[in-house]
């Protein structure tokens, strides 16, 4: 798990000296960073899918919670579908990609609203808040896996210039964008992974609480 962490840090710093070489290509939609994010997004789906599948009760609620926010961050990665489409043109940036062209785009926001109450609902039936916040009370929540990604997406909306930030004239201003938020998805595969380690861990120690207390 810790190398997760390390991983999406080394693409972080190393996103601005990058930006100084990679061709901007790299950062067009369909370019190889953009694909290392869908990848990283597929994964994080399919190994909350895998702890589902291998989790005990009430606990598998809160895998099949997380699996749908995974798939619909990919999704979104891959404009809906759009980018499997011809491109409707060809910027400075790279080949354009819209959700317009596609015949099922009016039914997108309900779909992600139903599915969004559908996680929500399932994470409470799981136990979900509970268990984070047990997490909490044991320092077992993976609070630098959470403030790296939020840093990671500062830094993306400095390179693209939103909410007030600025990275200035450094390097390819897309290329730090995109290497940042996909340091941003594995830093979040890094908090599901060491959350489904630290869950065992607190039970154990709940199981032994209440051993002590009927002692």
């Amino acid at each position: 798990m810790r190398y997760l962490r390390w991983l999406g840090l080394a693409i972080l710093v190393a996103s601005l000296p990058l930006s100084l070489f990679l061709p901007d290509w790299t950062s067009w939609e369909n370019g190889p960073i953009e694909d290392a994010q869908t990848l990283v997004l597929l994964i994080g789906g399919i190994t909350a899918l895998a702890y589902a599948a291998r989790g005990q009760g009430r606990q598998r609620l809160i895998w099949l919670a997380v699996v749908p926010v995974w798939f619909a961050m990919c999704a979104r990665e891959l404009s809906w579908g759009a980018v499997f489409l011809p491109p409707m043109g060809m910027t400075g940036h790279g080949p354009q990609f819209s959700a317009s062209q596609l015949w099922y785009k009016p039914y997108i926001k309900p779909a992600l609203l139903a599915l969004l109450i559908l996680s929500v609902a399932s994470f409470a039936k799981g136990g979900g808040f509970g268990i984070f916040a047990r997490l909490f009370s044991h320092r077992l929540f993976p609070v630098r896996d959470i403030v790296a990604f939020v840093v990671a997406m500062l830094a993306s909306a400095a390179a693209e210039g939103h909410m007030g930030l600025s990275l200035g004239s450094w390097g390819e201003a897309q290329v730090i964008e995109e290497m940042a938020e996909l340091a941003a998805y594995v830093f979040l595969l890094s908090a599901q992974a060491r959350v489904h380690a630290a869950v065992p861990a607190v039970d154990r120690l709940r199981a032994a609480e209440r051993d002590l207390s009927r002692a």
